[in-house]
C-alpha cells in the first residue's frame, strides 16, 4: 500500500473517495449516480482525431516493419564493410 504513503495520493484517494460516497446516497437515495453517465469529449484546439479502422492500423504496422527492416540490412550492409576495411587494415599493417 505505498500508494498511501504519499500525502498526494491519499488526498485524491479521500477526494475520489468523497465523490462515491455522494453517488452512493444519491442511488439510495432513489436518483440516478453520475457515475456511468457519458461525458462529452473535450475539445482541444490544434488536435484532430482521424478515425481508423483495425485493418488500416494492421496495414500502416506491417509498412513501418518493412521499413525498419530495410534501415536495419543497410546498416548491417555498411557494419560489414566497415569490419571488411578493418580486416584488410590489419592484414597490411
Amino acid at each position: 500500500m505505498a500508494y498511501f504513503d504519499s500525502s498526494k495520493n491519499r488526498a485524491l484517494w479521500e477526494i475520489r473517495l468523497g465523490e462515491l460516497r455522494k453517488e452512493r446516497a444519491a442511488r439510495e437515495a432513489g436518483g440516478f449516480g453520475q457515475a456511468f453517465e457519458r461525458q462529452p469529449q473535450k475539445k482541444e484546439p490544434g488536435i484532430t482525431r482521424v478515425p481508423i479502422s483495425y485493418q488500416e492500423l494492421l496495414r500502416q504496422e506491417a509498412m513501418s516493419s518493412e521499413k525498419n527492416k530495410k534501415r536495419e540490412r543497410g546498416t548491417n550492409m555498411e557494419r560489414g564493410k566497415t569490419r571488411q576495411k578493418e580486416e584488410k587494415a590489419h592484414e597490411m599493417g
